[in-house]
């Protein structure tokens, strides 16, 4: 079924030819502009709700015109279909000078709306509708409950909100145990299952109401416990693919049960981070995920995080690289206390502390930004205050040893 929008400023025309398409069961309209909107409107619909048809009111023929002309540099291949009132042939030919070659008349005729949608779907076919698209999705993948995955998700992506112009996701597909509720302290709103039950007809009204902001960063949370084993991934790729047109960075967290959904989304990640620690049970159940990806082909863009680096740990970043068989992207500190802060009160590991500025220098690198400053100011001890003798005592017992 093809997706179109109705712009027409007479609401019956607008009424009547949505209700057409309605019966005909060939074109669903996501929505009806009952005033022309703006070139920067519409532009933005077009990218965010990616209709392929546009169904134009000629009622002002001049800004009719503008419109069309503005839906052509667009880029997105959307079709456009004059709707007129009366039969203009001045109308017609100057519709045609700016590219428009469908044409309805009211009353409508049920035959001629039809052909005019099949010969639209063959030109689609031949040509699909292109949207501008971010690629920069990032995968969460924990190697069992508790890793800290979810933790990781949320710094991250708070990080990249912080300090990125583009506008970031952070989006709970764990249907099993979200955490990210948890973790921010979210209670109300919408859920992933909730995007799902709408993703057929989703446009940005919509996607608003489920979005929660949390500081720069939108949140779509996995919502309630309820056994439901039945998501259909094409679903779940609706809601990434409109995603990927309204923002510049999205991040998701999964339950690592890869499930069929998952595997299509981590299908569409740029980079997967398998979350484990370095305790042996973590270390054995990511080994056997690096397999899963190798043969599921989506080893070449997936790297390890150990989260809570120990540091008397028995393995080294070798040993465990050559233990998984997988690139260690980066090793997190272990600070329980910073963590249970941020827990506590619902936000983000303070990121001028070490932890911090990791997660900071981390989500920098995945977007292309400059790194934070590394520069600490060290507390002078109380006798520094008076003196420089620490220094040169500290000195002269060096020389001594």
């Amino acid at each position: 079924m093809l997706t179109g929008i109705v712009i027409s400023p007479e609401a019956d025309r607008s009424g009547e030819l949505s209700t057409n398409l309605s019966e005909l069961g060939h074109v669903r309209v996501l929505r009806t502009f009952q005033q022309y909107p703006s070139d920067e409107e519409l532009d933005r619909f077009l990218h965010i709700a990616g209709p392929s048809i546009v169904f134009l009111g000629t009622e002002d023929i001049r800004r009719a015109l503008e419109l069309a002309l503005a839906i052509d540099r667009a880029g997105t291949g959307t079709q456009v279909v004059a709707v007129s009132g009366a039969r203009d042939p001045q109308v017609l030919v100057e519709c045609m000078q700016v590219g428009i070659r469908e044409f309805l008349s009211l009353p409508l005729d049920p035959d001629r709306v039809y052909e005019t949608v099949c010969r639209i779907t063959d030109v689609l076919e031949r040509k699909p509708l292109a949207f501008k698209s971010t690629d920069a999705v990032f995968g969460f993948l924990p190697a069992k409950p508790g890793d800290g995955a979810s933790t990781v998700a949320v710094n991250v992506s708070s990080a990249i909100a912080r300090r990125s112009q583009g506008k970031t996701l952070l989006a709970d597909f764990d249907l099993n145990l979200g955490m990210v509720a948890f973790l921010l302290k979210i209670t109300n709103g919408h859920s992933i299952l909730d995007a799902i039950d709408v993703a057929d007809r989703m446009d940005e009204a919509l996607w608003n109401n489920l979005v929660l902001n949390r500081d720069s960063l939108d949140v779509l949370c996995s919502g309630r416990l309820e056994a439901r084993s039945d998501i259909d991934p094409s679903m779940a790729e609706k809601i990434l693919h409109f995603a990927r047109r309204s923002y510049n960075t999205i991040c998701i967290d999964l339950s690592g049960s890869m499930e069929p959904f998952s595997m299509s989304l981590l299908g569409q990640c740029r980079e997967i981070f398998l979350v484990c620690t370095s305790d042996v049970p973590s270390l054995h159940f990511a080994r056997a995920k690096v397999q899963f990806l190798r043969e599921s082909g989506l080893s070449d863009r997936a790297s390890v995080v150990i989260n809570r680096s120990a540091v008397l740990s028995s393995f080294s970043i070798n040993d465990m690289e050559k233990l998984l068989g997988l690139r260690i992207r980066l090793s997190l500190h272990n600070d329980p206390r910073r963590v249970s802060n941020a827990m506590r009160d619902g936000t983000y590991v303070d990121p001028k502390s070490g932890l911090g500025r990791q997660f900071e220098t981390f989500a920098a690198s995945l977007v292309g930004l400059d790194p934070p400053s590394t520069t600490v100011s060290r507390k002078r001890r109380f006798i520094e205050h008076f003196a420089i003798v620490p220094s040169d005592y500290q000195a002269s017992e060096k020389k001594r040893r």
